[in-house]
């Protein structure tokens, strides 16, 4: 195939990665993915007061906080028996849909409830001009 004229063979194009808002995207996507993987696994929809959650037998509003909810009520052993279950894609075996989930999967239960979905304050580019001191 002929090269551009204007492309010397050494340049390269960077332009194909993403951008810090793609990846946090993505990062939320993937979590939100393996909370549900939780919330299926221990069947937190039999508690759950949305209809759509019983009727489907599975979470289908916000899983963070119907993790958050009804992890209080799990045994500490049955967490740790959960881990398995979902690196395995919880009682559908649902494969991975991305790399970083496949990665997210494999998080411990406790470092995977601190994050933050949808905040974008995790890592947050800093701005021109902003102090780097925490006001």
């Amino acid at each position: 195939m002929p090269t551009s004229p204007n492309n010397s063979p050494s340049e390269k194009n960077f332009t194909k990665r993403r951008t810090v808002e793609q990846g946090l995207q993505l990062a939320d996507a993937a979590h939100a993915a393996v909370w549900r993987l939780y919330c299926e696994v221990f069947r937190l929809w039999r508690s759950c007061s949305g209809k759509k959650c019983r009727r489907h037998r599975r979470c289908l509003r916000a899983p963070a906080g119907c993790l958050m909810r009804g992890l209080r009520s799990v045994p500490e052993q049955r967490r740790l028996t959960a881990a398995n279950e979902v690196i395995a894609g919880g009682p559908r075996r649902i494969a991975p849909a991305t790399h970083l989930e496949w990665v997210v999967r494999r998080e411990p239960l406790p470092a995977l409830t601190s994050w933050r979905a949808g905040s974008g304050d995790a890592i947050r580019p800093r701005e021109a001009g902003e102090d780097k001191r925490v006001a």
